[in-house]
């Protein structure tokens, strides 16, 4: 059994934890490498994929695993941690589960965008439409199944898979949907207008978004810049072919894991005194 490292470069918690996976998978028999961007194609190899970070981590190991189709689980060394499954007192749980092949796993949904004329790109969590230019807000016409649905001005437009949920969307004020779920959410950030609610939609609809005033807009999938829409430019959002495959570490359900990383605790979650 051959583990894919992706480890935060500049994080000394992260290192330090990936040191102690390295040795404990060493004394189980399991063979480890610590794979980057320059060797991505070393995942070709690997038969899991264990991300050492925070949710940034976990979403680049997301885009190599994809790829070899190997599954992944993340420890997390950063803050909220929603991706990673694992926290650095769960390593020894981590490397029995793998020695084991006893595994459980999800298979979640991505979403993907493509400006006219250029190749697309895909995520785990989100497709985001925002401002270019700061105290500018920007007008972005949403079509749904070539029908027109509405023309926001906002500060932009989340478009999230249910996995992205918890992110920028749940900042925004959007819903947060299970992961294990396939849809596509449309949440406006700061909209001007009367109309603020998100829309839940069919994992199917295809959705395209176009620069209607004078103002540029920028466009981002999991926080990687995609580049810029020209007013009268249009860019389209779809379920992306691509699914990533989750390593379960315990069977806390989806609403106990929302508890747990937001801190919702009994007497601190909205309860009158």
């Amino acid at each position: 059994m051959n583990i894919g490292l992706v480890v935060r470069p500049d994080n000394e918690d992260a290192t330090s934890v990936a040191k102690s996976i390295m040795a404990g998978a060493g004394e189980r028999g399991l063979s480890t490498q610590v794979v980057d961007e320059h060797s991505a194609l070393a995942l070709d190899t690997c038969d899991v994929v264990i991300a050492v970070g925070g949710d940034g981590t976990v979403l680049e190991a997301a885009q190599q695993a994809s790829r070899h189709g190997a599954p992944i689980i993340g420890v997390n060394v950063g803050r909220v941690g929603f991706l990673a499954d694992a926290e650095p007192s769960d390593i020894n749980t981590v490397l029995d589960l793998i020695k084991s092949e006893a595994w459980t796993e999800s298979s979640r949904m991505t979403v993907a965008a493509s400006i006219e004329g250029r190749a697309e790109q895909w995520g785990l969590n989100d497709v985001v439409i925002e401002k270019t230019r700061s105290q500018q807000l920007v007008s972005l016409e949403v079509h749904i199944e070539d029908e027109r649905f509405l023309t926001y001005r906002a500060d932009g437009l989340v478009f999230a898979a249910p996995t992205g949920s918890t992110a920028y969307n749940l900042s925004a004020g959007g819903p947060i949907v299970d992961s294990s779920l396939d849809a596509l959410i449309v949440t406006p950030v700061a909209p001007y207008s009367r109309f603020s609610s998100s829309v839940v939609l069919p994992p199917t609809s295809r959705i395209d978004c176009v620069v209607t005033h004078d103002r540029p807009a920028g466009v981002t999938v999991d926080g990687r810049d995609l580049g810029v829409m020209e007013p009268g430019q249009r860019v389209t959002i779809f379920r992306s072919d691509h699914r990533v495959r989750f390593i379960s570490l315990n069977k806390r359900s989806y609403t106990q894991t929302v508890k747990s990383k937001l801190r919702l605790y009994e007497g601190l979650d909205g309860e009158l005194p």
